[in-house]
């Protein structure tokens, strides 16, 4: 089923852009020249230092589904929750500056979003690498239920974005991205809209429409640092005091801070938090294995030797970096 490319549905799409003018024309231009015609792209300038935030205004002045918001540097949160309270749109959707999309992403979602009266339509999408393009599947059930992706968002084995998921704009109503965090903002936004209980329907679109940049050494989301630290704590926070989320999940979820603080090199700190999940994550990986090395070098770091598990990891990445570039080249 097809939707009614200039009569369906307005859909607010939400680019959050900062120091973005060598890609963003690639993500506008992917944008406006979707198959289906009625947006509203909603470019949110957040005090972008370089000719961003004029590149915006040049495709506002030449197309009118073009909306320029010009604002002081806040950080993504503030400029998606800018874009999101700009939005008219019966449907939302983000995307990120330094990103693309295929033709018939917004037909597609909205096509299927109206035939399955969902308020959430998520779909697969693409990683760009240096080396090549990596397929995302997200195997889910057709129809999967809001419990069922908030439990595979909390567990990580969900794709917390904003930009593959469609979403019906009432089931964000009260709901904000919190404006502190400078990573995991959009999971986190996403993990809250589930929480609400306004997520009736969600539906599973299994083709893959957006391609995300993975090479872009400046973006937050490819760097751990001490805001990817201070957002997990933000998170779980709200996960315990608020959602009240049961205590395996959480479990799961402080795992994870631990391989951040593993992967970042905050060796001692590691060591001295979540103590109560160390047994389990060392429980559950005694003996080192090439294809799980992260987890590996983590449980041996947390049996007493953290330092030497780094240098395992660091030679195994440099390692597993080293046959990437081998495979690029023999391909060329």
């Amino acid at each position: 089923m097809m939707t009614n490319k200039e009569n369906g549905p307005l859909v607010s799409v939400i680019v959050p852009v900062y120091r973005a003018e060598k890609w963003i024309n690639q993500c506008v231009d992917s944008l406006l020249g979707q198959s289906y015609r009625n947006i509203e792209v909603i470019l949110v300038d957040d005090g972008s230092p370089d000719r961003s935030g004029a590149i915006c205004d040049e495709y506002a002045a030449s197309d009118s589904r073009v909306k320029v918001i010009h604002q002081p540097n806040g950080g993504v949160s503030v400029a998606r929750q800018t874009g999101m309270d700009n939005a008219t749109g019966e449907y939302t959707i983000h995307a990120d500056p330094d990103d693309w999309v295929e033709p018939t992403m917004i037909e597609e979602l909205v096509a299927k979003a109206i035939e399955e009266d969902a308020d959430m339509v998520i779909c697969d999408y693409i990683s760009e690498h240096n080396y090549g393009q990596e397929y995302n599947r997200m195997d889910l059930p057709l129809r999967p239920t809001a419990d069922d992706l908030l439990r595979r968002l909390l567990l990580q084995q969900l794709h917390g974005s904003c930009c593959n998921k469609l979403v019906r704009r009432a089931c964000s109503n009260g709901v904000r991205f919190t404006q502190d965090m400078r990573v995991f903002e959009d999971e986190f936004f996403n993990l809250k809209i589930l929480l609400s209980g306004k997520v009736r329907q969600v539906s599973y679109l299994a083709k893959a429409f957006y391609h995300y940049r993975m090479n872009n050494e400046s973006s937050l989301c490819h760097t751990i640092n001490e805001n990817t630290i201070r957002s997990h704590f933000v998170m779980l926070e709200y996960l315990t005091e608020v959602a009240c989320v049961e205590e395996n999940l959480l479990a799961e979820r402080k795992k994870h801070v631990l391989v951040d603080m593993f992967i970042s090199k905050r060796l001692d700190r590691m060591m001295t938090t979540f103590p109560e999940v160390h047994e389990q994550i060392v429980n559950g990986q005694r003996r080192y294995s090439v294809i799980r090395p992260v987890s590996s070098c983590l449980s041996i770091a947390l049996r007493g030797w953290p330092r030497t598990a780094y240098v395992i990891y660091d030679l195994n990445m440099r390692a597993l970096d080293f046959y990437q570039r081998f495979k690029k080249l023999i391909k060329h």
